[in-house]
């Protein structure tokens, strides 16, 4: 079983106000930094949670976002490898709310709650991998870049997917297509959330 990474505080942040669907479609976006060049260099990928750090599921994790920071020339390594300029922390996510009924209404995302404890809309949160027929899905994918020498952030970023399910989800699945958002155009805009299909 796949097990939840960590617990992002609410999900609903990572949406745009307002945004309405006739079905999940698409990735939005959200990154930060300074606007300043980032050297590409070495980088080691670790989960969030310590706990994790070693389990085969986060490594099929890692292995996805180590794929596309190789696509914009960033180099991978072992966490002992010597000389490391990043540590990126990683968190995968799901939350879930009710979907909507079949034949093509539309729902307002904007006002829903992804994250644990729920909100308006009613969002729940549940193990990573895990979900109850007839919901819509979130997985989150955030990625922290922290330069190694003094622990000082340089980069941060998160993806999230939305799928409409009658059962479970893979996370699996959906953190390679999540990377490739987040990563792709690295470092991208700024503080913008934005849509990419």
């Amino acid at each position: 079983m796949i097990r939840n990474f960590a617990t992002l505080p609410a999900l609903a942040a990572l949406l745009l106000a307002g945004a309405c669907t006739t079905g999940p479609s698409g990735t939005e976006v959200t990154r930060f930094h300074l606007g300043q060049p980032i050297a590409r260099s070495s980088i080691v990928l670790v989960a969030a949670d310590p706990a994790r750090r070693d389990s085969l599921e986060f490594r099929s994790f890692a292995d996805a976002v180590a794929s596309e920071l190789r696509a914009q020339s960033f180099t991978p390594v072992a966490v002992d490898a010597p000389d490391v300029a990043y540590v990126g922390t990683i968190t995968i996510s799901q939350g879930s709310r009710p979907a909507p009924p079949k034949g093509g209404l539309t729902i307002g995302l904007g006002g829903g709650s992804f994250g644990r404890g729920g909100g308006v809309g009613g969002g729940v949160s549940f193990p990573v991998g895990q979900s109850r027929p007839g919901e819509i899905v979130a997985t989150t994918l955030a990625l922290q870049i922290k330069r190694h020498s003094d622990g000082s952030v340089i980069w941060e970023g998160r993806a999230t997917g939305l799928t409409d399910t009658r059962g479970a989800v893979d996370p699996g699945a959906a953190v390679p297509k999540l990377a490739r958002a987040l990563l792709s155009g690295f470092p991208g805009p700024a503080g913008q959330t934005v849509r990419v299909p």
